[in-house]
């Protein structure tokens, strides 16, 4: 009994020992992170270092609630979660399709597509940038030879923010796509080859087979899309200016850098912050307390 309790003590120790390394970037880059950003979120801090933090209790939460700009940037980054990502799950899956086929060339065709994710975000946003441009850029001259008006599609309000969400679905389906075709190579052909022989139509392969057995891909591609949409900056430092025009393209993270480093208030920063890992925490289980009961894992 001694020596299977020790043998037991000896596998624990061991399993923390080899979980200590990630256990302590999970506390230092994780966890004190978000502990001190909840309690920055109670302080009034000063631009003078040597000045020190004031709490205030819930006055920046109030600040943040009654400000306009905070009800623009989250109708903003909810109307740009719920476009680009179903559309860029519903991409990256077809895209996932049509490439895990086994036949001369298919490496080639995926390099393409997924050359978005590897080329450097600056260098490609100010291409696009360029092509959005009117009357100098490519689309611009396409709109007139089909003798349609040409848009200054990032300086118009109405068009900005489908602009970048255009932009970033360019990039982000083929970074989905290459989770989809490992999911699709991973179900197994006996699947298939008895449907053939039911006489199942291609349509109902797909939506009987493919797609559920796809599923657990579904979630763990979901909720990183989640997260890339939330935290989505870059394409909006680049392509536009602040987020404008009029806050039209102001999404949640680039409102919390803007605060934090423009306006230097980090208290109401980090109540933005707060809010922003609020819903995606809300969102995430609400994502694995329903999909993933429903989730064929064939293990």
């Amino acid at each position: 009994m001694k020596q299977k309790i020790s043998m037991r003590t000896k596998w624990t120790v061991q399993g923390w020992l080899l979980m200590l390394p990630s256990l302590i970037f999970l506390v230092g880059f994780t966890v004190y992170p978000v502990i001190r950003t909840l309690i920055q979120s109670f302080m009034k801090t000063s631009n003078n270092a040597k000045m020190p933090a004031e709490f205030i209790g819930f006055k920046n939460y109030i600040n943040v609630f009654k400000d306009p700009v905070f009800a623009i940037v989250i109708k903003n980054t909810l109307k740009f979660s719920l476009i680009v990502i179903p559309l860029g799950l519903v991409i990256g899956f077809l895209l996932a399709t049509l490439v895990s086929k086994n036949i001369k060339g298919i490496g080639v065709a995926r390099a393409l597509i997924f050359y978005p994710n590897v080329a450097p975000v600056v260098g490609f946003a100010t291409i696009w940038t360029f092509l959005f441009t009117p009357n100098i850029g490519v689309i611009s001259h396409v709109m007139k030879a089909l003798s349609m008006k040409p848009v200054d599609f990032l300086n118009n309000p109405k068009t900005a923010l489908y602009a970048i969400m255009a932009v970033y679905l360019w990039r982000e389906a083929s970074y989905m796509m290459i989770f989809y075709i490992s999911g699709l190579q991973n179900i197994s052909q006996e699947y298939y080859e008895a449907a053939h022989l039911d006489g199942a139509s291609g349509w109902d392969i797909m939506r009987k087979i493919t797609i559920p057995l796809v599923q657990p891909t579904t979630l763990f591609v979901l909720t990183i899309t989640m997260a890339d949409a939330f935290k989505m900056v870059d394409l909006i430092m680049v392509m536009t200016t602040k987020g404008g025009p009029n806050n039209s393209t102001n999404l949640l993270m680039n409102h919390i850098y803007q605060t934090a480093f423009s306006y230097w208030d980090t208290g109401q920063a980090s109540v933005l912050t707060i809010c922003m890992l609020g819903f995606m925490m809300v969102v995430a289980l609400v994502q694995f307390t329903t999909m993933d009961k429903r989730a064929y894992y064939e293990n």
